[in-house]
């Protein structure tokens, strides 16, 4: 983007004309057919995790789909290997090519697996079908520069293990020179560009020219990058291969839980996310695919119908012209705010400034702190978070509006000023504060402080300062870029915070919204108060008063009255029980971020709140919740596996190990624990330490078993005939319904992740005698 058309952003883009000006057409995708693969996905198959009769039946379906359309399909089975995990799965691929001009490859990419608790409709049916959909449509053309590989993975739930089997495929690797990753943690809105790279902002140009509803800010890549998710683009970007990672974010209560079904998904989110992926290779198929570059985008859409993007030297050149012009203007503000009334009175406005932030901050943190009090929720703002917000909201104006009153009630000579100018020479070092701080810490953040900062610098700058009626136009302007910067994005982003920390394991501290609507507000409310702040008082503000009295009432009592989970936004929650080997009972624990247990009749009896770690022979650890409560009750029944063999060798250098493991059910994790301060010489499996005890994990281990090879030092003999095995799934033996959960576990307004262990020691009569050396 040229740095001209930079400076005509206050003036142009913004405004609605330009925006619906230009509109683009859509191609040619059927909402029909990505329902269709939905369906059958998450509807008729259901939860499908790596390893299970599921995930095969839908590995075929989608080969079938895709051999259809005309592709060549293959399947890359494959033992994943991620050594940073310690963690090896069996995965199946899918590798579909359809060939064209040049060998060089676009890619879409999804992931086919879901997690055990869920049907995956959004994670990631949403992303298969969007993908098939734009390969039928994209496939279709004849005139096809590159090669489009459509790339659906296995066991990206398991931790990017279908990723990290796909890196290792000689002919992926050769080919895909760009490629398109479709995810979800939403079940409604535009899929979000929020994750590009490496580096290589070209790569955005595409969906930034050619998607017809683009939705995405290269703010969402900082973000991203504080949260405690991963997609497989994580593993795909390691090769520097440039790519565009997309997901809805709306409505993510689903995400992860037994009401991911295909109903909630929204038949609108399948429409325009499709309709961008197509757009967006099409355009990719113009490019050069092999340009490589270190540079970093900024991006970002404006109501969803036209985006921006640029590189590092106009985000440069953007942040240093908001920084050079907002300090002359905040010079110029702040002399012609003296020039009217005086230094006295602009250092008294100024004190009542910092006054009013600090009373809008405390009322809103205020506010939170009583409603979490008044409940008997942590989150009682879960459910109906809109109601929460409009609670702040009024509860922010009326201190701000409080500490305006209090400063009327002081002498004449002592009131702040009341021209507009006075509101942007308060405001410049602000916004310069936080315009450097971003274009240094978080650039590509910066364009949100940078943007509203260089329009309000050049403008200030050019207009009278002492002229009213000119300084409101102004003010007016900078508002519009604001707000269409601020407005949107703010909302969606607290909506998914809520959900977000809903499920984080810990309490949400009670200064996150708060914090989160301050700061929309800094930038926010200064033009809207300039552009309409009066020079008079106001004839009878005490019906401004006793109306914010009453918007803060009514916002409260629906905040209170508002159920603080529903079936549609539940409460997670979550339970594990371990078995020690041959014992008949076993530790069950569960834990949320909500106190209270409320178990339904037929649960354990003596359940106790536990902050330690119980004992146990595997590194097993506490539920990582606030409250936590367990018990010691009979164990689910018998381990879903066995250690079929178990052999020593003594060779030159020591010992070697054999063992096997076998499963009785499919889709298993099973892990093999060394004593402490016991580690082998080799490996056939990759592993780390967890609490001071070397691990190896092994998902989805085929009907046949697992078996593990290791080699260890002379005189560990006696330490490795006491390795175990941990095997866990996740389904509790005698459980109801597809998850198998125990009838006693509330499911109204609950979701619940479940996982059995079974602690698995070798028999004395399983391990084979060790031969004298000869």
């Amino acid at each position: 983007m040229r740095h001209r058309r930079m400076c005509a952003i206050p003036l142009v883009f913004f405004s609605i004309c330009f925006i619906s000006a230009c509109a683009r057409p859509a191609p040619r995708f059927s909402v029909e057919n990505a329902r269709a693969h939905v369906e059958m996905l998450a509807g008729t198959i259901g939860s499908r995790p790596v390893g299970t009769p599921e995930n095969e039946r839908a590995r075929q379906y989608i080969v079938d789909q895709l051999r259809i359309y005309g592709f060549e399909v293959r399947v890359q089975e494959v033992d994943a290997r991620l050594a940073e995990a310690g963690t090896t799965a069996h995965v199946n691929n899918i590798i579909a090519v359809k060939a064209g001009a040049s060998r060089d490859a676009i890619g879409l990419v999804s992931h086919y697996d879901s997690v055990p608790e869920a049907p995956g409709a959004t994670d990631d049916g949403f992303g298969v079908a969007v993908s098939l959909e734009a390969a039928r449509v994209f496939g279709a053309r004849t005139d096809r520069r590159h090669s489009l590989m459509v790339l659906v993975t296995d066991g990206e739930e398991a931790g990017l293990m279908g990723a990290a089997g796909l890196v290792t495929d000689r002919e992926v690797m050769d080919r895909l020179q760009a490629y398109v990753n479709v995810e979800s943690i939403g079940s409604s809105g535009t899929a979000m560009l929020f994750e590009t790279g490496p580096g290589n902002a070209w790569i955005v140009k595409p969906w930034a020219r050619e998607a017809p509803h683009p939705r995405g800010a290269s703010f969402a890549i900082e973000v991203y990058r504080r949260l405690p998710n991963d997609t497989d683009f994580s593993i795909l970007k390691r090769q520097e291969i440039p790519g565009l990672n997309l997901a809805p974010i709306g409505d993510s209560y689903a995400y992860h839980t037994a009401r991911d079904t295909p109903d909630r998904l929204s038949t609108g989110t399948l429409r325009s996310s499709g309709e961008n992926v197509v757009g967006t290779i099409e355009a990719m198929d113009a490019l050069d695919l092999r340009t490589r570059s270190a540079s970093e985008p900024t991006f970002f859409d404006v109501g969803g119908t036209i985006a921006f993007t640029w590189g590092p030297v106009v985000s440069v050149g953007t942040a240093l012209l908001a920084l050079l012009t907002g300090i002359l203007a905040w010079v110029k503000t702040t002399a012609a705010s003296i020039r009217i009334e005086g230094v006295w009175r602009w250092l008294l406005s100024l004190v009542w400034a910092v006054i009013g932030l600090a009373l809008v901050a405390s009322a809103m943190i205020g506010a939170t702190w009583a409603l979490r009090e008044a409940r008997e929720v942590y989150h009682p703002w879960y459910a109906h978070p809109a109601r929460f917000f409009l609670f702040l909201v009024a509860t922010g104006i009326l201190a701000g509006w409080a500490a305006l009153r209090l400063g009327a009630l002081l002498p004449s000579r002592a009131h702040g000023l009341r021209h507009p100018i006075v509101v942007w020479s308060l405001t410049l070092p602000v916004w310069l504060g936080l315009a450097g701080v971003l274009a240094w810490k978080a650039p590509g953040a910066a364009f949100l402080w940078t943007l509203p900062l260089a329009s309000a610098g050049v403008l200030l700058l050019l207009v009278k300062a002492e002229s009213t009626a000119a300084v409101r136009v102004v003010s007016l302007i900078v508002f519009g870029v604001v707000g269409t910067l601020w407005l949107r994005n703010t909302v969606d982003l607290a909506f998914f915070a809520v959900a977000i920390f809903g499920r984080l394991p810990f309490i949400t501290p009670v200064a996150v919204y708060g914090g989160l609507l301050l700061a929309c507000g800094v930038m926010v409310a200064p033009p809207f108060m300039a552009t309409f702040v009066a020079a008079r008082p106001l004839i009878r503000p005490s019906l401004i008063t006793a109306s914010l009295l009453v918007l803060v009432v009514v916002f409260a009592g629906l905040s209170y009255a508002a159920p603080a989970y529903t079936y549609a936004q539940p409460l997670r929650r979550f339970v594990h029980v371990l078995t020690e080997p041959d014992a008949t009972t076993a530790t069950w624990e569960v834990g949320s971020v909500e106190p209270g247990l409320d178990l339904h009749e037929g649960a354990p009896r003596g359940w106790y709140r536990a902050s330690d770690v119980p004992p146990a022979s595997i590194p097993w650890g506490r539920l990582p919740f606030p409250f936590v409560f367990r018990t010691t009750a009979p164990s689910p029944g018998p381990a879903p596996a066995a250690i079929t063999e178990f052999t020593l060798k003594p060779v030159a250098a020591g010992t070697e190990l054999t063992m096997t493991v076998t499963p009785r059910s499919p889709g298993l994790a099973v892990v093999f624990v060394l004593p402490a301060r016991v580690d082998p010489a080799r490996s056939s499996l990759r592993g780390i330490h967890r609490r001071d005890r070397w691990t190896a994990t092994y998902i989805a281990p085929r009907a046949d078993g697992i078996t593990w090879h290791a080699s260890f030092r002379a005189g560990q003999d006696a330490a490795v005939r006491q390795a175990l095995v941990v095997v866990t799934a996740r389904r509790i033996p005698g459980g109801g319904g597809w998850q198998q959960l125990p009838a006693w576990l509330p499911q109204e307004t609950a979701v619940w992740t479940a996982s059995a262990s079974w602690v698995l020691a070798p028999r004395p009569d399983a391990i084979a005698p060790v031969p004298a050396l000869r």
